[in-house]
């Protein structure tokens, strides 16, 4: 299961991943190994897990994200809070650390969106080369005691830039772009504006119209019922989103990643 964050920010990346490696950072020694990983040529993700655990399953889990661009902090930041806010009445979110490069925040909840309850730590900074996330996550009913606490805060400062960066300071090598999906072929799955908005009002996002939509291609990797096609759509209310449409023409859409 996904923590709330992972999913959101998994729906910030647009997703056609191609598999990396990387270097595992020890963190508090418990034997982390990488449980997930993904990248394409904008963003990458990295969730490690403890022994017997996996990415589906497991009761702590450390996630690295890397933005290759500089993203802005406060944006990324409150557009998970926002986010993470719908629907979540038991949401508690604390900001515990911010300056112009770093913000560190909290959160937990007492379950939502079919989840269990879970407590997080955040920590975003900003560098020259873009924007890395590291969080810790335990599925709790309780907050963390306030020794956890302060050791995982100390190890999300020690441990600055997880992903292919610890103890080393090149820049973290980007991945090449991938080719130009194919063009779909599908009838069912080319939509028209119309149809789109209705899509994303459907999902409880705002689209007023005129709409303006631009195809972009397809999803290199397929969802249960086949590859998606991916629209971004722009409405009248100035709100931009990104649309994926599986073959049966269901709609499934989100706000983009502010630049």
């Amino acid at each position: 299961m996904k923590t709330r964050v992972r999913a959101i920010i998994a729906s910030l990346m647009l997703a056609i991943w191609t598999p990396v490696a990387a270097q595992t950072p020890a963190f508090d020694g418990r034997g982390w190994v990488v449980g997930h990983q993904q990248r394409n040529a904008n963003e990458s993700l990295t969730e490690y897990v403890l022994p017997g655990q996996t990415v589906d399953n497991w009761r702590e889990l450390v996630t690295s994200t890397v933005f290759f661009q500089p993203v802005p902090v406060e944006k990324l930041v409150d557009q998970i809070h926002t986010l993470m806010s719908k629907d979540c009445p038991s949401l508690v979110w604390n900001v515990i650390r911010r300056d112009a490069k770093t913000i560190v925040f909290e959160w937990r909840d007492s379950g939502c969106g079919g989840d269990e309850p879970q407590t997080e730590l955040d920590r975003v900074t900003i560098e020259k080369d873009g924007l890395y996330r590291l969080a810790y996550a335990v599925k709790t009913k309780a907050p963390l005691s306030p020794d956890r606490r302060k050791q995982w805060l100390a190890i999300l400062d020690q441990v600055p830039l997880a992903e292919g960066r610890v103890g080393r300071q090149e820049p973290l090598a980007r991945p090449a772009a991938a080719p130009p999906a194919a063009e779909p072929s599908t009838p069912a799955q080319k939509l028209s504006n119309e149809q789109l908005a209705a899509g994303i009002r459907a999902a409880g996002w705002p689209c007023v119209a005129p709409v303006k939509s631009e195809l972009k291609g397809l999803t290199s990797e397929p969802g249960p019922k086949g590859r998606f096609v991916v629209y971004a759509v722009e409405c009248a209310n100035a709100q931009r989103y990104t649309a994926l449409v599986d073959p049966t023409g269901a709609i499934t859409s989100f706000p983009p990643l502010p630049k």
